[in-house]
């Protein structure tokens, strides 16, 4: 289906997407000098030492290297093209793929090769979904030379897996693809120009597949993981100095384009640098140009499961809150709990929780955590207010949902009562860092202020503005003066009850902030498996067809079978291309594009991943 049904890659991807940066980063303009200059090299080497060699001008021991590598030269913006990632423009962005892709396998069409490919990313590692299985797990008795004919494994899995999955149209243009491979080697190899074609072509072709073949294919993926299973340990990245990494292409950072494969190949290195470099630190495997990575340790489930931890101190912070300090029973390193990260707590009453780290210490090894007891509430602050000093809990590793992008000019933080602890944890990492920031804390009195002597007399006072209610119950905060003073990258962080988030989101709305510049914690957004993929039927409101989606195909490929093609370019939930607007029906939506506002809307929605939570839903299509 598609790799964000994996949690642990969703909440990752949700971080990425959500970094300021992400939407430069993404962007691909209507011309592309990086994968113009490929296109003329590739076409123009290709060409010039043709003609070179048939006019006498250049030797053949010249002409064979240089057609080989202008054949290896033609993948990338062939490749790129079928993520959308050369030109912001449909035709132009295809057209300058299949040009130079040519020379990769003579009537190539971007129909074809987008089928070959697409599948591959969101079948990764899957015996009769991903194409380039073989292409990993190579048969000894046929060696690396085996990749010399990447085309015909890829014909091979089409008769084999592909025809039963694909549409009616990739078939007809898979078949036109063979019938002019057919044509035009028999027609050259049948005329007086036989030997030149051999020569200048078809031995340089070979040769320069194999080597594609071998550089994007055969050492990015460790055999036997898989997409859906070991995301982050099913592509690798290639290390060192080679002069071969060196004309990669970007594709020694295979991971990124694998997580967001519509971002063209020159920006992958700022991909790294996103959401605080969150993707360096998943356990992605490394290796060399020729060295494989070794042994990989892939993450298993009990090594995710929650930990038994004992609490080590309990701490009055104002009234109905109490701070918890957790230590973990085995004395395991805690995993960082970053600003704004949560941890589910699972209570003796059965009950699982999320709660914010209020503070990780490494030294004490210690995360610290703050609950506000409701009685009203279903029962887990209660049971947190029940536990002692010593009492035994399990607790998560912390995941992000509220990540404070640390690359912005400047921060306000304002929080509402409980909304404290998060943005507590912020604050101190602001003034660690050296950015300016300020912390704004509205409490109905002195009584209810949590965290008290951390406000007034920590590290974080200087920055921090307390707003006690006034004698009508409403906040003191003054809005404008709060909020009316701001750069366009600013960032606004707000946590608190869902009614003062809104008053807050509002009024910076009003003061000029965009829905880009304001964060909200949102515990609705956490990633978690999606169990219920049933069958449903889709409708297209443009001509009223009604289309089955099965439960084990996304709706672009339901659509795809009946002949409607909708624009694609990640089919992981990153991009937004495939986005339609929602005409009836609810959404369960699984991108990471929309915000957990526009989700709730339920106004749009990612046709890649995102499917119906009925049995019906109607598309702007």
């Amino acid at each position: 289906m598609a790799m964000t049904r994996n949690p642990d890659v969703r909440e990752v991807l949700n971080q990425v997407v959500k970094d300021p940066r992400y939407a430069e980063v993404m962007r691909v303009p209507l011309f592309s000098v990086p994968q113009l200059a490929l296109v003329v090299l590739s076409l123009g080497l290709f060409g010039l030492a043709s003609w070179g060699y048939i006019t006498g001008q250049i030797p053949l021991w010249l002409a064979m290297p240089a057609n080989f590598l202008a054949v290896y030269l033609a993948f990338t913006p062939l490749h790129d093209s079928s993520h959308r990632a050369v030109s912001s423009n449909k035709l132009l962005n295809d057209w300058l793929g299949m040009l130079p892709g040519q020379l990769l396998l003579p009537g190539v069409n971007m129909t074809t090769f987008r089928a070959i490919h697409m599948d591959h990313h969101r079948y990764v590692g899957q015996e009769g979904r991903d194409p380039d299985t073989s292409l990993v797990d190579v048969p000894r008795w046929a060696g690396v030379a085996y990749l010399m004919f990447a085309d015909l494994n890829w014909v091979y899995w089409y008769y084999k897996y592909g025809r039963k999955i694909w549409s009616r149209k990739v078939t007809v243009w898979l078949h036109i693809m063979l019938a002019m491979v057919v044509v035009s080697h028999v027609g050259f190899l049948m005329s007086p120009w036989w030997k030149e074609f051999l020569l200048l072509y078809v031995i340089p072709q070979r040769v320069g597949l194999g080597v594609v073949a071998y550089t994007f294919a055969h050492i990015q993926h460790p055999s036997g993981l898989t997409w859906d299973n070991e995301p982050f340990q099913s592509t690798v990245y290639v290390r060192g100095q080679s002069p071969f990494r060196r004309l990669m292409f970007g594709q020694e950072d295979h991971t990124i384009h694998h997580l967001v494969p519509h971002v063209p190949w020159f920006k992958y290195k700022k991909v790294w640098q996103l959401a605080n470099g969150v993707l360096r630190k998943q356990g992605i495997p490394a290796r060399g140009w020729f060295e494989g990575p070794g042994e990989i340790h892939v993450p298993t489930e009990a090594e995710k499961a929650p930990i038994a931890m004992r609490i080590a101190a309990i701490r009055d912070e104002a009234d109905g809150i109490r701070s918890f300090a957790l230590e973990p029973v085995d004395g395991r390193t805690l995993a960082e709990g970053a600003a704004g990260s949560h941890v589910e707590v699972h209570l003796p009453n059965g009950a699982v929780r999320q709660y914010s780290v209020v503070d990780h210490d490494p030294a004490a090894n210690r995360y610290t955590i703050a609950v506000k007891r409701d009685d009203a509430g279903r029962g887990g602050s209660r049971a947190m207010h029940g536990l002692k000093v010593g009492d035994e809990i399990a607790v998560s590793a912390p995941r992000n949902n509220f990540v404070l992008y640390e690359t912005a000019p400047r921060f306000v933080l304002v929080a509402g009562g409980i909304g404290i602890t998060p943005l507590l944890s912020m604050a101190h990492r602001l003034h660690g860092i050296g950015k300016p920031y300020e912390l704004h804390v509205c409490a109905r009195n002195e009584a209810s202020l949590a965290f008290a002597d951390d406000l007034a007399r920590g590290p974080i006072a200087r920055q921090t503005s307390v707003h006690f209610d006034g004698a009508d119950g409403r906040s003191t905060l003054d809005a404008d003066q709060v909020l009316g003073r701001h750069g366009g990258e600013d960032l606004l962080y707000i946590c608190g009850p869902q009614a003062f988030m809104d008053w807050v989101r509002q009024a910076a709305l009003a003061r000029g902030w965009s829905n880009d510049q304001i964060r909200i914690e949102s515990f609705a957004g956490a990633a978690g498996p999606q169990a219920d993929d049933h069958a449903f039927r889709v409708t297209l409101a443009g001509s009223g067809r009604t289309v089955e989606v099965g439960p084990d195909r996304t709706i672009i490929d339901a659509l795809a079978l009946q002949g409607i093609e909708v624009p694609f370019a990640c089919m992981q939930g990153t991009c937004g291309r495939c986005a339609v607007d929602i005409v009836k029906g609810e959404a369960d939506h699984r991108d990471a594009f929309f915000s957990e506002e526009e989700k709730a809307e339920n106004k749009h929605m990612c046709l890649c991943v995102s499917r119906a939570r009925g049995k019906e839903l109607t598309i702007a299509v």
